[in-house]
């Protein structure tokens, strides 16, 4: 138990990691693929605005996520949720990766007995 406990505590800060490189720092405009979990389908086309302020503490920088309708109508959906689901996504991605990972571990360390008077012929 404690190995898992362990393995998932590690896939999740990896999944953390992944998440603030690629959809903050590299590509911030990943938020579109969460678009359908929080646009409307009245304002279906995502946009990520960034916004940089600069002030006495130094520069800062703000994405979020809009959903702009046909007619103008507009949705702020923020930015934090849009990533709470790609963190989401990035753990169930490596979780699966990290399981098959295992299993083609297991499967290469498997030995085959010979049980009763036969035995296995080898290849030559």
């Amino acid at each position: 138990m404690r190995r898992v406990l362990i393995s998932a505590v590690s896939l999740a800060g990896a999944a953390a990691v992944l998440t603030i490189i690629i959809a903050v720092a590299l590509w911030p405009g990943e938020a579109k693929l969460t678009a359908p979990l929080f646009c409307a389908p009245v304002v279906s086309e995502p946009v990520v605005v960034s916004d940089t302020f600069h002030d006495s503490e130094g520069t800062s920088t703000n994405y979020t996520l809009y959903c702009v309708g046909d007619r103008g109508i507009l949705s702020d959906e923020g930015f934090i949720l849009p990533v709470l689901a790609l963190f989401v996504a990035h753990f169930v991605i490596l979780t699966a990766l990290f399981v098959l990972a295992a299993l083609i571990g297991r499967l290469g360390r498997r030995t085959v007995h010979s049980e009763g008077p036969f035995e296995r012929l080898q290849d030559s």
